[in-house]
């Protein structure tokens, strides 16, 4: 009996039109994952699309979006029978509650286990498409596609199915269905945030997390693109142990589920429906049989009825909702979610953000959007179908009730539900600035920055959502056509479709920041969100004149029924409703199409491509170089307009005559207005990428001068698509030179990056920089401009303030204006910056340096600490490399638009989003402030004094050497334990980075741009570099580094020059072969301790005894690694706490000592006074380790 009826219920299921819509849907998601270019299932552009590892990833992220599916199987299994009115028949054969329950179960669940074969099934046949880049996928075997379904995604739908089942049992209700999905998503959410937030704690905490995504992605975090490419995961550790305890706990569910569940009764629910009668049916119950006016009276159905039938109306489905229980329980998730998510809030470096409504704002945006839609799809359906689905709808669509008193109160109903979550974040929101000693709620930004644009948002999915439903056959047929809508939103992007005119509800992003506030961005916003809004309004006029009534759900009988229900009333509503929609369209497409450029990704890709085809060839072409540089910046901030007219001195520092200069427009942001070149005439133009060559009646000679003269203007006028202009902005404007002014010579800054679309319009798969070996390319320079001398004015609003680089000579306010004017003598790189704001600004004097801070009023918690490690860095700096070389080093605040810090001559914008907001006091984490800020101040010694050759290995010399600086700053303040800390986070980091590499990975001496070896491999190198040679010793080797090379022109320095120099204070074989495993290949070490113990000696001492195996490993570019011979001094230590946490400190040091470390097994030995424990080898990380978790370990 109970394969009967597993068969049975899985036939039965498989007929189900939402069977066949989890099909199509799952299928034509994967496919379009496999075959758009825009969606990828692998982790980086190196890991292929059908890798083990990339099939394995899809299985689990797809199996977790896919548990609606089982959810809606195995809960119309338990009512189902019971809404039918068939259970009671069953319940009196002799069908056991065994065979019915769990066969049915089995059915349900073994359906959901076929449809989710579209998967891999989806896969495959998308991986043999023809069109596909080949570089993109491998061969497809049949074996990973069964692991990852029998072993990732098989028990997660068994999973789900047993939760949804057991609460579908206990509850024997759709609705408690429906709360279980939202609240499991709630609780999976917080656990993610959760495991996110303790990353020591990952490889326990990643057993707990029910569908193995974090225990997939503990098992491959590190590994490269080679490992991607060839293996699965293996089922062992954590991710075998969270199978068998999440397979566990759903055979458990079972069990509740079996044991709850009363055979022989009917749900209290079904069988008090007559019992007691629902609201609505109560309502149209007469009331009494007495007569109650004059007979033959008649009633009247004008204006006054229609409001109060709509207000009768929206009342009871809004009470409806208001009054059920799953109401409240769905505003307790909210608020649970909410909460768990915003208390992860801008963590960086494990140091907390301060809680400002900005941020909080930000988040709420993004943290209720899968929410909102699921809440939007399910509501819809049942506030629609709530009537047929009872029976009533005969009675009521008997009545004189015009279709929109049904269609508007239902929108409205599904609107207040999707608000009510909405305001529930907000007050979690400021619960938590509350809870977090933030006392400053603004609640004019949470109305306008969130409230308002969320409410529009809410309304436009309310009514999308009920007009699906009035057009469609049943409620679940609505629900499959939503979420068929909603992957076609997400993937209409590779139709071509990106315009926000095309796309249901899309608007401009409404960026926001506390120095800008909105600015102008609001009003593309505003003008997108009315053209929607009136979309919408005539989606339900739509829906009123379709409104089925009677027993009449087929669709074409209501389309020809539909022009007799347009009577007045409803024409005017919908020809006002077109007037606005074509009307808002308009100045839309006016604004995004006609005043700024609109193109689509497809059209930029081919823009760009188009640009390096003509242009790129110029780039070896020998220039001149900008010497002096004299400009008047005029900025019209509220207008976002300016006007910049300028003179270059350009001089020829080649060995050869110059006869053709190429002056080119560096951003599309810039028009240039007119250029005069004296003695040179325009012999091309290319007007479509502003690319100009002049040819000169005289050459220019070598050392010889000339000069040039332009004008330029930036303005965004109206608003666009997407994209617009974030850097000249009412208040905060930051604009760099190549944003204001003309650049000499041809850069491929700027030019396609990507991998595929580069491959498809015939470009080399890369553009990547000259060899370490092409001394051609040391004529350049690593930002492509010169040295040279400025004198800049700058003009803005009278209560801004403007900066520029160098020294301010004047400052005057004039006509409602405030002009500055800026000279530096000292050379500065042609690559600075242009700022203006409503600053408050504090200075300091220190060494003979103005140290000073432009910030946003508001934001003054950091300012003492970033003046104070402008300090700290200046000296140390000037100490170990040489003087600083200007008067002047200020750090200026713009807008949270842009998250990163940026050093120029003498000035570091510095993104409000990034350290004035850290909570740095109330933290034990990283100060990262005075990381950040010393990194960006030691710049003006790496990149400012000297910089490399546009080559393999500049940033080495840029931005290694400024990390190095800040990591020297920061032991000097904090001492070496953050400095662990620190560390930590960067190995990690580095690790995580070479399995995301796009194209290989290099040597530190061969970087070519690639942030996770320069930044957090630099640090981890030159950490230990000081560690072993001795940091006197590197500061040596740098400071002659600066000593041979400042404000030198071509050809420049190399980062091999660097490491000569470093080679130069190496004074043992040891210390050269260091140098060579740390620039020159990719080493890597594998430091393990084994089962330490600790034996008391009669004289009361300690025995401590550490086996330990050591391995040293050297990789490839891709990853493939092969055993080297380890022969180094490493440390290990005792301790008397965990070495790497925030509670360690100096005091837990029982002792550390370098000893001979071989490749292989051994043991190390300690006789100590005090028992450790903990030992470790490598404990403080100074060695790239890939997994540095097995170095310290806790001794029994």
């Amino acid at each position: 009996m109970f394969a009967q009826i597993a068969r049975f219920e899985a036939r039965y299921q498989a007929r189900n039109p939402v069977f066949w819509g989890a099909v199509t849907t799952l299928f034509a998601l994967t496919f379009a994952g496999m075959a758009a270019e825009d969606i990828r299932f692998a982790s980086s552009p190196s890991v292929r699309e059908n890798a083990p590892s990339s099939i394995a990833g899809a299985h689990i992220i797809l199996s977790i979006i896919f548990m609606f599916i089982p959810a809606a199987f195995v809960s119309n299994v338990i009512v189902r029978d019971d809404e039918t009115g068939f259970g009671p028949i069953i319940r009196s054969t002799r069908v056991g509650k065994f065979d019915y329950l769990i066969g049915r179960f089995t059915g349900a669940a073994a359906a959901a286990a076929i449809a989710f074969l579209a998967v891999p099934l989806a896969m495959w046949a998308g991986s043999m498409m023809p069109g596909l880049d080949p570089a993109t996928v491998g061969p497809n075997r049949f074996s990973d596609y069964a692991l990852a379904y029998l072993t990732l995604a098989l028990p997660n739908i068994f999973l789900a199915s047993a939760v949804f089942f057991a609460l579908a049992t206990i509850t024997r209700s759709m609705l408690g269905t429906f709360l279980g999905v939202i609240g499991f998503l709630v609780l999976y959410s917080a656990m993610i945030g959760f495991i996110a937030k303790l990353p020591h704690l990952r490889a326990t905490l990643s057993v707990f997390e029910p569908f193995g995504l974090a225990a997939f992605q503990d098992a491959t975090r590190y590994w490269t693109a080679a490992e991607s490419n060839a293996q699965m995961p293996a089922l062992r550790g954590a991710l075998l142990w969270n199978r068998l305890l999440w397979s566990g706990v759903a055979v458990s569910l079972l069990g509740l589920a079996f044991a709850s569940y009363n055979f022989t009764a009917r749900p209290k629910r079904v069988r008090s429906r007559r019992k007691g009668m629902l609201p609505e049916e109560n309502a149209a119950a007469p009331q009494s049989l007495a007569s109650t006016g004059t007979v033959g009276s008649q009633p009247t159905f004008g204006a006054a009825t229609a409001r109060a039938q709509l207000v009768a109306r929206t009342r009871l489905d809004v009470m409806q909702v208001l009054k059920s229980p799953g109401f409240a329980v769905l505003l307790v998730l909210a608020l649970i979610s909410a909460i768990t998510l915003l208390s992860t809030v801008g963590y960086r470096y494990g140091t907390p953000s301060i809680p400002v409504t900005r941020h909080m704002i930000l988040w709420l945006s993004g943290v209720f959007q899968f929410f909102t839609l699921i809440i939007a799809i399910y509501y819809a359906g049942e506030l629609v179908w709530r009537d047929r689905e009872r029976k009533f709808h005969e009675i009521l669509d008997a009545t004189p009730l015009p279709n929109w008193a049904y269609v508007i109160p239902k929108t409205l109903a599904v609107f207040l539900v999707l608000l009510s979550t909405v305001l529930i974040g907000v007050a979690a929101a400021i619960a938590m600035q509350l809870i977090n000693g933030y006392t400053e709620i603004e609640l004019h930004k949470y109305l306008l920055w969130h409230l308002l644009p969320q409410s529009a948002d809410m309304l436009l999915l309310a009514s999308l959502a009920v007009f699906i439903q009035a057009l469609s056959p049943n409620k679940y047929v609505g629900w499959g056509i939503m979420v068929v809508y909603l992957v076609f939103q997400s993937s209409a992007g590779d139709l071509g479709l990106e315009h926000n005119l095309y796309l249901y509800g899309n608007a401009p992003e409404l960026e926001i920041s506390d120095i800008n506030g909105v600015g102008s961005h609001w009003l593309g916003a505003l003008v997108f969100r009315v053209y929607w809004l009136a979309f919408a309004v005539l989606m339900l006029v739509a829906a009123h004149l379709l409104w089925r009534r009677g027993n009449e759900t087929r669709l074409k009988p209501r389309l020809r029924s539909a022009p007799a229900r347009l009577n007045g009333a409803t024409r005017m509503i919908a020809a006002g409703a077109l007037l606005v929609f074509v009307g808002a369209g308009a100045f839309a497409y006016y604004n995004t199409n006609v005043l700024n450029t609109y193109r689509t990704s497809a059209e930029k890709d081919r823009h760009l491509a188009e640009s390096e085809k003509r242009f790129l060839k110029y780039e070896a072409l020998p220039q001149p170089v900008i010497t002096h540089v004299e400009l008047n910046v005029a900025l019209y901030p509220e207008e976002t307009r300016a006007v910049t007219r300028g003179r270059f001195r350009i001089s020829n520092l080649t060995d050869q005559p110059i006869g053709d200069v190429h002056v080119r427009n560096p951003t599309p942001e810039l028009d240039i207005l007119a250029v005069d070149f004296p003695g040179a005439r325009l012999t091309s133009h290319d007007e479509a990428f502003g690319y100009r060559i002049y040819t000169l009646d005289q050459p220019i000679a070598p050392g010889d001068t000339r000069e040039l003269s332009f004008e330029t203007r930036r303005w965004q006028r109206g608003f666009r698509d997407s994209g617009d202009d974030l850097r000249l902005v009412a208040n905060g404007t930051f604009l760099d030179a190549r944003g204001i002014m003309p650049a000499i010579g041809m850069s491929r800054a700027g030019l396609l990056e990507d991998r595929a679309a580069r491959r498809t319009h015939g470009l080399l798969p890369e553009l990547r920089p000259a060899k370490l070996e092409d001394v051609s390319a040391t004529a350049r320079n690593e930002i492509g401009g010169g040295w040279a001398t400025a004198d800049i004015t700058v003009s803005t609003q009278a209560d801004q303030t403007p900066i520029a680089p160098g020294k301010k000579v004047s400052d005057l306010v004039e006509a409602g204006r405030r002009t500055a004017r800026f000279v530096s003598d000292t050379p500065i790189l042609t690559f600075f910056s242009i700022q203006s704001a409503r600053y408050a600004e504090k200075h300091r004097q220190h060494a003979g340096v103005d140290l000073a801070v432009y910030y946003h009023p508001e934001h003054h918690w950091n300012v003492d600490r970033m003046l104070d490690a402008l300090g700290a860095g200046l000296d140390y700096c000037q100490a170990s490399f040489g003087p600083y070389q200007f008067e002047q080093l200020r750090i200026t605040e713009f807008p949270a638009y842009a998250k990163f810090a940026q050093s120029f001559a003498n000035t570091i914008p510095y993104s409000e989003a990034v350290g004035f907001v850290a909570d740095v006091e109330r933290s034990d984490g990283i100060d990262y402030v005075t990381y950040v800020t010393a990194h960006e101040a030691a710049h003006q010694w790496w990149a400012h004094q000297v910089i490399g050759a546009q080559m393999q290995g500049s940033t080495l010399l840029t931005e290694t050497l400024a990390q190095y600086s800040a990591l020297m700053v920061m032991k000097r303040l904090y001492g070496e334990n953050k400095i662990r800390q620190f560390l930590k986070f960067e190995l990690d980091r580095y690790l995580t980075g070479r399995g995301e590499e796009a194209v290989e990975e290099l040597p530190l001496v061969r970087v070519e741009n690639q942030p996770y070896i320069h930044y957090q491999k630099g640090s981890l190198a030159m950490y230990l570099l000081q560690q072993r040679l001795g940091e006197d010793a590197v500061n040596r080797a740098l400071r002659a580094f600066i000593d041979r090379y400042k404000f030198k022109g071509p050809p420049y320095p190399r980062s091999v020059d660097l490491i000569e120099l470093f080679r130069q204070q190496a004074t043992t074989p040891e210390q050269q072969e260091l140098i060579t495993d740390l620039f020159e290949r990719i080493t890597l070490y594998d430091l393990r301790v084994q089962e330490p113990t600790a034996a008391l000696r009669d004289d009361g001492r300690w025995d401590v005894t550490i086996p330990m195996a050591a391995q040293k490993l050297y990789a490839t570019g891709r990853g493939e690694e092969q055993d080297a011979t380890l022969n180094e001094e490493i440390e290990v230590g005792l301790f008397n706490a965990e070495p790497g946490t925030r509670a360690f400190a100096e005091s837990n040091v029982i002792v550390i000592e370098r000893r001979p470390i071989r490749s292989g097994d051994q043991v190390v030995n300690f006789v100590t006074h005090t028992k450790p424990t903990h030992v470790g080898i490598d404990p403080y990380n100074f060695y790239i380790d890939r997994n540095s978790a097995d170095n310290v370990m806790r001794v029994p």
